[in-house]
């Protein structure tokens, strides 16, 4: 029997690659079988800024130039800028929206003609900041509730060209984004009263739920969110 889990002669494109969740989910689809266009802006085997949509178009055109097609894409470009909203410049709140959520459409909307020729599936990376509200960074937690929303409108119009679109939700992983507050012992320790399990969401935990959502094992699967939060939404 075929695995289901497998994503043999699957072609995908994700985007932040360069280190962190980006890194390691390129590194577990590779281990599924995908070939892997990692993509980023700070340096990978392919280059991309997803606040230009001229950028985006390259990208795909490139990996469908390359590869013959673009079955898989994640979305996991991403920035963060920390502050109270009374005092958060303009710049700073619109930075992050533009990156995080303007980004992950750009990239979806340039991949579309290919994922609908392949019957495709796409991962949008969210947060639980997406879901609760978390003080300190309003761009950020308006950014990921978009993301979430995005996901949702995308699966349902592109439904009809066979195309899942789906979300996962992390709490705080220890990657450079986040080496700012976890050096806060403070924060962490409040932070760690609100997950259950007791621990931060590991890369892998990550890598592992994205690479489920674009298998055919999540084939009935679209417009949902998956939050890899060791339970800090269902409280």
């Amino acid at each position: 029997m075929t695995d289901p889990f497998r994503l043999d002669g699957r072609v995908a494109v994700v985007t932040g690659a360069a280190r962190g969740i980006g890194a390691c989910v390129a590194a577990t689809l590779a281990g599924r079988g995908a070939t892997v266009a990692s993509a980023d802006l700070a340096g990978a085997a392919h280059r991309v800024d997803v606040r230009d949509a001229a950028s985006c178009a390259a990208l795909v055109s490139d990996v469908v130039d390359r590869y013959g097609r673009l079955d898989l894409l994640v979305n996991n470009a991403g920035v963060v800028r920390r502050g109270p909203a009374a005092t958060m410049s303009e710049v700073d709140f619109t930075e992050v929206l533009d990156v995080n959520l303007t980004g992950t459409f750009r990239m979806c909307q340039a991949a579309y003609p290919a994922l609908r020729a392949a019957g495709g599936a796409v991962v949008n990376l969210g947060s639980t900041n997406g879901h609760i509200a978390v003080k300190g960074s309003a761009g950020y937690c308006v950014s990921k509730a978009g993301v979430l929303h995005l996901t949702r409108v995308l699966a349902l119009e592109w439904a009809a060209d066979r195309i899942r679109v789906n979300a996962v939700g992390p709490t705080i992983v220890p990657t450079d984004m986040t080496a700012d507050v976890r050096g806060d012992q403070r924060y962490m320790a409040e932070k760690m009263a609100t997950i259950p399990l007791g621990r931060m969401a590991e890369p892998a935990d990550v890598a592992g739920a994205v690479a489920y959502l674009l298998s055919d094992a999540a084939a009935m699967v679209t417009g949902q969110t998956v939050f890899v939060d060791g339970g800090v939404t269902i409280q």
